[in-house]
């Protein structure tokens, strides 16, 4: 998309200059005077360097993060807030955003809105970058009224999402990279050291011992079948990426995240964080508990706790409390059943499932702190164990060519 610079004067007559991605000159001529400037200059920015090009298609393929999401939102409640109509403030996001991806998003939002749709509507076309959630909630606040409080707190809830993402990206940073050193290390040695040390066995004649038999035949894998391994791990990868598409397997290989050791345990306190903060959000919000559970079915994170909503919201539809199915289900622990029974008692739902959230959201940091403290001296162990098992293995052979040398000798 080509960039041109403008210099325009709006009603006061004081001069503005910028620059904008528009898909030609004239359409940005006529967005300039449907935002009321007078135009004085425009020009097309010349694209002749390769960094301008690259540049421009890094920003093309720069994903839209929930960070600007985040700053979209609370930009939009802010203008809102301060009495501009939904329209212009779109038009003055638009021009202080910098993701280009982003921008096309709000300028079809914006065209949408110019059609005379709602902006839950218009957003809702862009299913990739807006949430059920988010449309939820914006879907309540246009009904309401309260555009304006329902997007701060959606851009309230995106940063306080993207902190737990980090929290959990931090805490497995540390296990990667140890992973991915001894990975690299071990490579190195089965493809170039067991290699030389395999040579100097057969110069010898050798016979060798069962774990450096072992570690000949991994490296004989590693140098030969290399590419099959990389091939046979592609398509793993992209044939789950596919199956996890099937409802049913998807909840099959969800049941045995959730059951596997400490992985399982985080899992399911990030899934039941997520339900109960989704949940609280959207019933303060205003929407009504079945259209609530709908979207919590979708935003949970995991289909076996997604499949328990399911079959609570059919008990709901039926008149039950929401308590009753949950617990029917045996996917949600007893404090979690028995703080939704009060919030309902009470009248305080939405005030209790935010309690619950909160403290799953600790637990969670509890969690990732303490696999952290116990995966170091594992992996450091692991790593240990490996090198020396690769050392042992090489200089076994030797030791007893060394020890036969010597008997013929005495």
């Amino acid at each position: 998309m080509p960039k041109f610079n403008f210099v325009v004067r709006d009603a006061s007559g004081k001069t503005i200059t910028g620059q904008l991605a528009m898909d030609s000159r004239e359409q940005l001529v006529t967005r300039l005077k449907d935002q009321g400037y007078f135009i004085s200059k425009v020009s097309e920015v010349k694209e002749d360097s390769i960094y301008n090009r690259l540049d421009t298609a890094f920003q093309r393929i720069t994903p839209i993060k929930l960070k600007d999401i985040s700053v979209f939102a609370r930009l939009l409640s802010t203008m809102i807030n301060a009495g501009l109509p939904i329209l212009r403030s779109l038009k003055i996001i638009e021009k202080q955003t910098e993701n280009l991806r982003l921008v096309e998003v709000i300028q079809s939002i914006r065209d949408q809105v110019e059609e005379g749709h709602a902006l839950s509507l218009a957003m809702s076309k862009h299913p990739k970058v807006f949430s059920p959630l988010i449309i939820a909630m914006v879907k309540s606040g246009e009904e309401s009224g309260s555009l304006d409080i329902v997007l701060d707190r959606i851009s309230h809830d995106l940063e306080r999402e993207i902190e737990i993402r980090s929290r959990v990206s931090a805490g497995m940073r540390y296990p990667v990279i140890i992973m991915i050193a001894a990975g690299v290390i071990v490579s190195i040695v089965l493809v170039f050291v067991v290699p030389q040390f395999q040579t100097i066995f057969e110069s010898m004649d050798a016979t060798l011992p069962l774990p450096t038999q072992i570690l000949v035949n991994v490296s004989m894998v590693v140098r030969h079948f290399a590419l099959f391994v990389v091939i046979g791990i592609v398509v793993s990868v992209t044939a789950y990426r596919f199956l996890v598409k099937i409802p049913s397997i998807e909840r099959a290989f969800d049941a045995i995240k959730l059951r596997t050791p400490v992985f399982g345990m985080l899992l399911r306190k990030i899934a039941l964080a997520r339900f109960s903060r989704t949940l609280s959000i959207l019933l303060r919000s205003g929407v009504p508990i079945l259209r609530a559970m709908s979207v919590v079915e979708q935003t949970v994170g995991n289909a076996v706790i997604a499949a328990a909503v399911t079959a609570s919201k059919e008990a709901i539809r039926e008149g039950e409390r929401i308590s009753p199915p949950l617990e029917e289900t045996g996917e949600f622990p007893p404090m979690v059943i028995d703080m939704i029974a009060v919030g309902e008692e009470t009248g305080a739902l939405d005030s209790m499932l935010e309690k619950i959230s909160e403290f799953y959201d600790q637990e969670v940091d509890y969690t990732i702190d303490a696999f952290t403290t116990l995966i170091e001296p594992v992996l450091i162990m692991f790593l240990g164990v490996t090198i020396g098992f690769i050392v042992v293995a090489l200089y076994m052979p030797l030791f007893s060519i060394v020890t036969q040398i010597s008997n013929q000798i005495g």
